[in-house]
């Protein structure tokens, strides 16, 4: 068995929160050298490693300012870089040595983002529980972790995706859809979203001569601003306007009731509505935005290989 002196993600949240709580803008290595200075972890500590190999307290670091940054404690300016917010000063002003999951209870953005992981597990099947509440059969504890796991990747990915610009947003689901294999063998993409674009942001020709397109509408609305007819009604205007009889409407957010009624009841073709579930759900499946972080073996006994001992 591995040995694991390690702190929890509970007792080093605190730390985090502490060693930003002058106000700079640090990068995760540098973080991870202050806490664990702050912590004064040994060189054995520090030399501890998970099954990938990466060092154990550089993977819980990790994960604890993910945590968070989901909570509104912490603030990603940019990519591998941290600053804290004033609700994360706040938190640090109380000198705790531990902060749990269930202490970040407090703050709406991390409910709001447990909500939504529930969701996503609720959706995938009915009737899932975290690893400590399944049975004891390890395939099931492990399928359990794995369903956990990306719920909340694909919460996290939604999040940067509301956070992008409006540009990065339109490429990136042209890419998945390409991903998906529309684009066909001989087809192209193209990103067209711009002022006066006619409301396509995207069009994927699925043949060389580009007698069948997809038409794509990218909109990058946080959760309170959903979908309505009135986008649906200009959707299928710019299709309309060009003769088009396929289109994908792609949102982050969700589509209200009365859009869903006015898309499926386009007459001249097909438009497919996508909301930010969907979507990161399918980046996944696709590997779009993400890769793959671990992959785990089991064995089994092999039964012929002892048929003749046995017999």
């Amino acid at each position: 068995m591995m040995t694991d002196n390690t702190p929890t993600i509970d007792q080093f949240r605190p730390v985090v929160l502490q060693v930003l709580a002058d106000g700079s803008e640090r990068p995760f290595r540098e973080i991870c050298e202050l806490v664990a200075n702050q912590l004064q972890l040994s060189e054995q500590v520090r030399s501890e490693r998970i099954a990938s190999g990466q060092a154990r307290y550089i993977n819980r670091i990790n994960w604890a300012c993910s945590g968070l940054t989901q909570a509104g404690l912490l603030k990603r300016p940019r990519r591998g870089h941290y600053l804290i917010s004033p609700d994360g000063l706040s938190v640090n002003a109380r000198g705790l040595t531990k902060y749990s999951e269930n202490d970040m209870m407090e703050w709406k953005q991390w409910r709001d983002y447990q909500e939504e992981i529930a969701a996503r597990k609720q959706d995938t099947t009915n009737a899932i529980t975290r690893p400590s509440d399944t049975a004891s059969d390890p395939i099931e504890i492990m399928e359990a972790s794995e369903r956990t796991f990306n719920a909340q990747t694909e919460t996290a990915l939604r999040q940067l995706l509301q956070s992008s610009s409006p540009e990065f947003f339109e490429k990136a689901v042209i890419d998945l859809l390409w991903a998906m294999g529309y684009g066909g063998t001989h087809g192209e993409k193209q990103h067209v979203g711009r002022s006066g674009d006619g409301g396509i942001d995207g069009v994927i020709r699925q043949d060389a001569l580009g007698l069948t397109n997809v038409y794509i509408q990218a909109k990058r609305y946080a959760d309170t601003n959903k979908v309505g007819e009135p986008e649906i009604r200009n959707f299928i205007g710019s299709l309309d306007s060009r003769a088009a009889n396929r289109g994908v409407f792609i949102t982050t957010s969700s589509f209200l009731p009365g859009a869903k009624t006015v898309a499926s009841n386009y007459r001249h073709g097909k438009i497919v509505l996508i909301d930010g579930i969907k979507l990161t759900a399918l980046m996944l499946a696709y590997g779009v935005g993400v890769h793959r972080s671990e992959e785990f073996v089991l064995y089994e006994i092999d039964d012929d290989f002892f048929d003749e001992e046995l017999s």
